[in-house]
């Protein structure tokens, strides 16, 4: 015979269901805020490498350029050709050379927006092989603006892109420019 059971303790198949159903849903929410948030701090990281990598850069040149002519006597101290610079002084040679400037990029595979291409800046040193110096640069130029004086810009790009930015197909770009007095014209 049957005999109903008057304290039960243990929790019915429906109340399980509710639980594993409001489980899956918090589990879910959390999930997908984990996600925003990697996506988020990625996009950041490549942001702060881009803003680095110019800076740095930009520096590098700046030194460079600013010792142009030191020691020399009767060459000229630089010269610009497009988006390639030539830095000449003497240091350890009669006259040492140092030549900056782009070369296409076509490792990252990307499809650019607005017909640019991503590049890398190229540095040569000498007679030694040219080396990478920074990648993703979009551009870079070189104003004179007197006869001491030149400002150098560069644009740099995010290697990848960001689907929350709607601009250059999600692709974001930061330009850092620096004027730099040649020192070294009168010795």
């Amino acid at each position: 015979m049957y005999r109903p059971l008057r304290h039960s303790a243990g929790y019915t198949i429906m109340e399980l269901l509710v639980a594993l159903v409001l489980t899956g849903i918090v589990a879910a929410a959390g999930f997908s805020f984990y996600v925003s948030m990697h996506n988020s701090a990625l996009t950041q990281e490549d942001i702060s490498n881009m803003q680095h990598t110019s800076r740095s850069s930009l520096q590098e040149i700046a030194k460079t350029l600013r010792m142009a002519g030191y020691k020399l006597a009767g060459h000229a101290a630089y010269r610009i050709s497009g988006d390639s610079l030539y830095v000449f002084f003497s240091d350890t040679q009669p006259v040492d050379t140092v030549l900056y400037y782009l070369q296409e990029n076509t490792a990252l595979g990307v499809n650019a927006p607005n017909g640019w291409k991503p590049m890398f800046l190229m540095k040569k040193v000498n007679n030694q092989p040219a080396a990478v110096f920074s990648d993703v640069v979009r551009s870079i130029t070189y104003t004179v603006i007197d006869s001491a004086n030149v400002q150098v810009s560069i644009e740099a790009q995010t290697a990848k892109s960001d689907e929350s930015w709607d601009e250059d197909s999600g692709y974001r770009s930061f330009t850092a420019t620096e004027r730099v007095t040649i020192r070294n014209l009168e010795l």
